[in-house]
């Protein structure tokens, strides 16, 4: 490697390493719904990230296309100033407070919400735009974040009929995203706070044990930043799994015990 090229690498790693959402602490709308209560557990308890080996590039290409697309749909509003008070169609990156986890408000940034839909971008590869095809569902995570951004709107006392995720190529041709939507049901928001609530109710018994206590779903672990490979102690790290045994099962007979 060169010089020069090691210098520019060096730049573009000291920006991600910084950029506010790397340097973000406090769980977000996008990590309520993850499958894995163990990640959750370890994002409440604080607990350090070990896996800090690769430079996230692909995030980093994600946020910046939807810093490109917040400037696009504000601009379309120029054309369309008639939509309501807030001076057009699109309301753009609008940090919505979603409801309380341990008596902590949990606040986003909902990516686009029109007059009667909420929607959040994804900048996603081929292997997952074929996956949301093939299903015709997002994935429960992102769906969970797409009615906690709901959530969120509704408590600002405007509410949406629609939550969606839109999922765009970052390989492939523009035309090729695939929107998904689905009516709001504000229960999911509930029941994945709730959940959420019962796992930071064992962090704050047992601090970052609570963890090692969880049931650990296979979840692209290898890029969790609490993946610690062949780690005995838990406190300080997870061994991830090949093949998750049942989850709610297992939290339910935690919780119950």
């Amino acid at each position: 490697m060169s010089d020069l090229q090691a210098e520019m690498l060096g730049v573009i790693e000291h920006a991600i390493a910084n950029a506010p959402r790397s340097l973000q602490k406090a769980i977000g709308p996008s990590e309520i719904g993850h499958p894995c209560a163990r990640r959750i557990a370890y994002k409440l308890a604080g607990a350090p990230e070990v896996n800090t080996g690769r430079v996230p590039w692909k995030p980093a290409i994600g946020t910046a296309v939807h810093a490109w697309l917040d400037e696009t749909f504000t601009a379309a509003n120029a054309r369309q100033p008639d939509f309501d008070t807030t001076g057009g169609r699109y309301l753009c990156e609008v940090r919505v407070d979603v409801g309380e986890i341990a008596g902590q408000t949990i606040t986003g940034s909902c990516d686009l919400r029109t007059p009667e839909e909420s929607l959040d971008f994804k900048i996603v590869g081929d292997p997952t735009l074929r996956r949301v095809k093939k299903e015709q569902h997002p994935g429960q995570q992102y769906r969970i974040q797409g009615h906690l951004y709901g959530r969120g709107w509704q408590r600002m006392g405007r509410p949406v009929k629609t939550i969606g995720v839109w999922f765009l190529p970052r390989n492939q041709e523009l035309r090729q995203a695939y929107l998904w939507t689905e009516p709001y049901d504000e229960q999911v928001a509930i029941e994945a706070l709730a959940r959420a609530e019962s796992i930071a109710s064992l962090v704050q018994r047992f601090g970052v044990a609570a963890a090692g206590a969880l049931p650990m779903t296979e979840a692209y672990c290898s890029g969790c930043p609490f993946f610690r490979a062949n780690s005995t102690d838990l406190t300080q790290g997870c061994p991830g799994v090949i093949k998750a045994k049942d989850p709610a099962a297992e939290f339910a007979g935690l919780l119950a015990s």
